[in-house]
């Protein structure tokens, strides 16, 4: 959940030094390959806005024209909330969207190596991740070879031809039954990320989820983060 701060090289139209950018760190806390001093990101090379208009960011085509052996010049890490809970029998929830499925793929990836390694207890794993298509989706292949009974995986995909626009809400609405149990756990850790936009209606789905169980989510939500226990980082 911690990311680092990325310096391109060159000025910008002042002519001073670029200023960080950050991208969050998509591996498990020991790093992409075990014992060695290294991590991966998930970036996006943008190449025109929503109206068709091109774009040439910065950061994020620096990032990709990278060749192996090129340095970087980096900052931090930064973060210490959006963290997941040391206890393997913690519950986690995990909601994102795009390149907001950088963290939840390092924890993902964590767990994963803790079943490897024997010391996974139980804790459930039920990820929702939203796109506009499946070939936008990162990491869409590798989720798909994850074991079912390890992680509960909910796609939803927004432009795909010939279907209706479905989003991460819908489908956590759709899941209701599955969600308030966990809602219910004192052991439940949940963690949205991804764009602004999706964040309210993230928000809207638990409230909904919650009412229709009747709890009471005024007091469920609040509690909820003043525990530690739901993370919301949008962008």
């Amino acid at each position: 959940g911690q990311s680092i701060g990325i310096i391109p090289p060159g000025v910008d139209e002042r002519g001073k030094p670029h200023h960080p950018r950050q991208y969050s760190i998509a591996s498990p806390r020991n790093g992409e390959r075990p014992g060695y001093n290294n991590l991966s990101l998930t970036i996006k090379r943008v190449l025109e806005d929503h109206d068709g208009k091109p774009v040439r960011g910065v950061a994020s085509n620096y990032m990709c024209d990278l060749k192996v052996g090129d340095k970087v010049q980096v900052t931090g890490p930064f973060g210490t909330s959006f963290l997941m809970p040391n206890h393997p029998k913690s519950h986690i929830v995990m909601i994102c969207t795009g390149t907001g499925s950088a963290p939840m793929r390092a924890m993902t990836e964590w767990r994963r190596r803790l079943r490897k390694s024997g010391k996974f207890e139980g804790g459930k794993l039920m990820l929702f991740f939203g796109a506009r298509t499946k070939e936008e989706l990162p990491y869409f292949g590798p989720l798909q070879g994850l074991p079912k009974d390890f992680i509960d995986i909910n796609f939803a995909f927004s432009r795909t031809q010939g279907q209706p626009k479905r989003y991460v809400q819908d489908l956590m609405r759709e899941r209701a039954a599955d969600l308030v149990p966990l809602l219910r756990d004192s052991n439940t850790f949940i963690y949205v990320c991804g764009l602004k936009s999706m964040e309210e209606g993230v928000v809207l789905a638990l409230r909904d989820v919650a009412e229709g169980a009747d709890l009471d989510w005024d007091e469920i939500g609040p509690r909820l983060k003043k525990e530690g226990r739901l993370h919301l980082e949008t962008y």
